[in-house]
């Protein structure tokens, strides 16, 4: 049994949105510690709110990814 081919669009994808959930949440923190006087509550609400908006981002683009190539490849394999 052979694993199963996975799209390099996909990898990419991927790595782009993880990288974006490590980096932007930590930089909007200390970036809004900066502006705003120190203040962790803030901070930390900013932070957790832009993850959230890398999250959401991540689950539209792979609901919205084009999946027809690999329909076709697997339907040809069966």
């Amino acid at each position: 049994m052979s694993a199963p081919d996975i799209p390099k669009s996909v990898i990419q994808k991927l790595v782009f949105f993880t990288g974006a959930m490590i980096i932007l949440p930590v930089f909007t923190f200390f970036v809004c510690q900066y502006l705003f006087n120190h203040n962790s509550i803030i901070s930390g609400g900013i932070a957790a709110l832009i993850a959230n908006v890398v999250l959401i981002g991540y689950v539209v683009v792979a609901f919205t990814e084009d999946t027809s190539k690999l329909e076709e490849e697997s339907k040809k394999e069966i």
